[in-house]
C-alpha cells in the first residue's frame, strides 16, 4: 500500500472513531439535558437554545470569560431575550409545541417573560442541579477529549 493510501485509510478509521466517541458524548450531554428537566428532552433542548440565544453575544463583547465558571453566572441584565418564534426557528421546531414547552419553563421559574421575549434567569442557573449538571459535562468534556487523543486525533 502506498503512503497516500495508508493516509486516506488512517483518516476513514479516524473519522469512525470520532464518529463513535462523538455521538457517546452527545448521548452522555442529552442525558443531562433530561435529567434536569424530568426526563422532558425537549423542554431540556429548548431551554439549552434560550440561554445560547440569552448569552451568545457576551463572546463578542469579552464579557463571556468573565461568566465561564460556574460561581459567575451572568445576571439577568446581560441577558438578550429570545422570542418563542426564533427558539422555535433555530430548532425546526413548531411555533406551538416550542411555546407549550416554554410555558412549562415559564410555570416553573427555570424562564422569566422579558420585554423582548423570554430569558433564564441567572436564579434558574445558580440552582445546585445546574451546577451540578455544568461539573458533569465538563467532565465528560474531558472524557470525550481523553478518548480521542488515545485515538490518535490531533487537536487544534
Amino acid at each position: 500500500m502506498s503512503r497516500p493510501e495508508i493516509q486516506a485509510r488512517a483518516s476513514v478509521d479516524q473519522s469512525r472513531a470520532v464518529a463513535r466517541l462523538s455521538s457517546d458524548y452527545f448521548l452522555r450531554a442529552l442525558r443531562l439535558v433530561a435529567d434536569l428537566h424530568d426526563g422532558e428532552l425537549i423542554t431540556g433542548i429548548i431551554f439549552q437554545a434560550i440561554i445560547a440565544a440569552n448569552t451568545a453575544h457576551l463572546e463578542q463583547t469579552g464579557e463571556g470569560a468573565r461568566h465561564a465558571g460556574n460561581d459567575s453566572v451572568p445576571p439577568d441584565d446581560l441577558r438578550k431575550p429570545v422570542s418563542v418564534l426564533g427558539v422555535a426557528g433555530a430548532l425546526g421546531l413548531p411555533f406551538e409545541t416550542t411555546r407549550r414547552h416554554v410555558n412549562r419553563l415559564l410555570a416553573s421559574g427555570r424562564c422569566k417573560r422579558v420585554r423582548g421575549g423570554v430569558i433564564v434567569p441567572q436564579s434558574a442557573l445558580q440552582d445546585p442541579a445546574m451546577s451540578t449538571a455544568a461539573s458533569a459535562n465538563l467532565a465528560n468534556v474531558r472524557r470525550f477529549v481523553r478518548e480521542l487523543r488515545r485515538a490518535g486525533v490531533v487537536l487544534d
